[in-house]
């Protein structure tokens, strides 16, 4: 049957009928869309219709599937099954277009939400935020491995629907094979600017990464010091200093300490401040005691952890566990006392009792030169802070903190720690000051070093990223010019399809998707050749291959457009 013949012939009948095609469609329960689809030949009715079809028509079902009128409705059984073999088989092969159809909608749809995705997934990389320097921005953590597999599978959908299409002639026009130079050109071009790109992106990615990893290289040192600078132990610290420093997310490898001097305490001694002769530190970690855990010997089951606890254990010096004969896990009792100001204003400091505590011993290891140069070079016992604190605490004596250094955590977040210690009441540390105390109230951030790298690294990637429009612009031209070279030859063939009665919008969409062929193969293998000469940078991997894409078929696009847009006469002339 042909489909010309019977949209000819149901048109006819319609008429004679003096039905509208909107009347006909309400009668099948059609959208008249449908009916207007069937008349012009561009489709055929589901075998269902048929009979419902040429009752509304008032012709014999015979007639509707021969497409003509028979006079005489006598036919042989022969003629008649040979007819119904042709309808059936006309429906089926309907239907199975229409099934074809629905899988290369489905592919498509697919090759779309892959293909979106990676378009989001190199937006996100190429809008990301690099904190300022110093300051603080919107992180990016790249996407996951996984954008290789949707690209793969958006490549295999989109080849799938183009395969199904080619084989049910939907696109059978399009000819690459014949022009096989003018194609291994495109693809060339294509894997080229794919190459430039994903190395121009590497480069900032490479950048970027440099400067996510400065914090790491060169790490930003900081301490507490008095206002003119002149020591870094010895100060007065102020417990809500302590307190935020211990629990700030802005600093890490916090070094804490605070210093007491004590005595043994015996029943036949009076309590005296010149019996006091040992050197005690309280510390959060046993770097803050100038010691490491392999200096130390310990006793069964002990380590460093204590320190970080409110036990009343002790680390005493080597010299001192000889000198008197200390077994580990035996317990002296110290008589303490802590250092109280005469007046906040001076240097000047004399020593009050605290209290009498047993400590056990923990372990002992050669603490000289582990002491603050202002009092003395030898340490003699080593307590953890946080049990200094408690005995300050029960006897409601302010407590104050010796000394602080520690590490910024997270140097690219440098304003908003320096705006946590400002909240503190911290000041920046200055020789020319006229405060000349011990107050521990000075911050000191060497910083200069990570600043004057991080703020060239941003200088750099902002110079790199501010040429990318140009570079997506330049894209755009090469796309342009190629095409507009390589299918300059190729006008007489637009012309001729022209002269065949095709749309210049259809000969533009057979165009169209040859060249996008050709791109798509293009992209894949100079993604595929990028990624393996010069690495996976993830965003940036995804990101290229869509942007060549994109920006070539719009250049494509205006070219083949400014072809199309020559008369037929004109270019079969000169093609003459």
């Amino acid at each position: 049957m042909d489909n010309v013949k019977f949209g000819k012939f149901v048109k006819e009948a319609r008429k004679e009928k003096e039905l509208t095609q909107k009347q006909l469609a309400d009668m099948l329960h059609v959208s008249d869309k449908t009916v207007s689809k069937w008349e012009n030949g561009a489709g055929f009715p589901d075998i269902k219709l048929l009979e419902p079809l040429a009752e509304a028509l008032e012709v014999s079902l015979l007639e509707l599937m021969q497409s003509e009128r028979i006079a005489d409705y006598r036919i042989d059984k022969e003629d008649a099954e040979q007819v119904v073999a042709e309808t059936i088989s006309r429906s089926e092969q309907a239907e199975e277009r229409k099934r074809q159809m629905w899988k290369v909608k489905i592919l498509l749809g697919a090759c779309a939400c892959g293909f979106l995705y990676l378009i989001w997934t190199g937006v996100c990389y190429l809008l990301r935020k690099i904190p300022a320097v110093p300051g603080s921005g919107i992180g990016y953590t790249d996407p996951v491995v996984f954008y290789v597999w949707v690209g793969l599978l958006t490549i295999l959908c989109g080849a799938a629907a183009v395969y199904i299409l080619w084989k049910n002639e939907e696109i059978s026009d399009i000819k690459i094979g014949r022009h096989k130079i003018k194609g291994a050109a495109t693809i060339l071009m294509d894997m080229l600017v794919v190459l430039l790109l994903h190395t121009y992106l590497s480069n900032i990615a490479n950048n970027q990464e440099q400067l996510f990893k400065l914090p790491e290289l060169l790490p930003v040192h900081a301490y507490l010091t008095c206002p003119d600078g002149t020591g870094q132990a010895g100060l007065f610290i102020k417990e809500e200093v302590a307190d935020t420093l211990l629990s700030s997310v802005h600093v890490k490898d916090l070094k804490l300490t605070t210093r007491l001097k004590a005595g043994f305490a015996e029943a036949d001694k009076e309590e005296k401040e010149d019996t006091a002769e040992l050197f005690l530190k309280g510390v959060n970690c046993l770097a803050a005691g100038g010691i490491t855990d392999d200096d130390v010997v310990w006793n069964a089951g002990e380590d460093s952890s204590f320190l970080q606890g409110n036990e009343a254990k002790c680390i005493v010096s080597a010299e001192l566990f000889k000198e008197n004969g200390w077994r580990l896990g035996e317990k002296i009792t110290l008589r303490q006392y802590y250092y109280e100001r005469e007046d906040e204003r001076y240097i000047r400091v004399r020593l009050e009792p605290l209290e009498t505590t047993e400590y056990e011993i923990a372990g002992y290891a050669d603490l000289k030169g582990a002491g603050t140069q202002m009092f003395t070079d030898s340490l003699d016992v080593i307590l953890p802070l946080q049990t200094v604190r408690e005995i300050y605490n029960r006897k409601n004596i302010l407590f104050f903190a010796d000394s602080a250094s520690f590490y910024v955590a997270d140097a690219l977040k440098l304003n908003e720690f320096k705006q946590e210690m400002k909240d503190l009441s911290l000041i920046g540390m200055s020789p020319f000051s006229e405060d000349h105390s011990r107050n521990g109230r000075a911050l000191s951030v060497d910083d200069s070093t990570f600043i004057h790298t991080a703020t060239h690294l941003r200088r750099v990637i902002d110079a790199v990223e501010a040429f990318f429009p140009f570079l997506l612009a330049l894209i755009v031209c090469v796309g342009y010019l190629v095409t507009l070279l390589l299918l300059q030859s190729r006008r007489r063939e637009m012309a001729l399809l022209r002269s065949l009665g095709l749309s210049r919008r259809k000969c533009f969409g057979i165009f169209f998707t040859e060249q996008l062929i050709l791109v798509l193969a293009g992209v894949v293998v100079g993604s595929v050749l990028s990624v393996l000469l010069q690495g996976n940078y993830g965003g940036s991997s995804a990101l290229t291959g869509c942007l060549v894409g994109i920006c070539y078929m719009l250049g494509n696009s205006l070219a083949l457009w400014r072809l199309m847009k020559v008369s037929v006469m004109e270019a079969l002339f000169q093609a003459e």
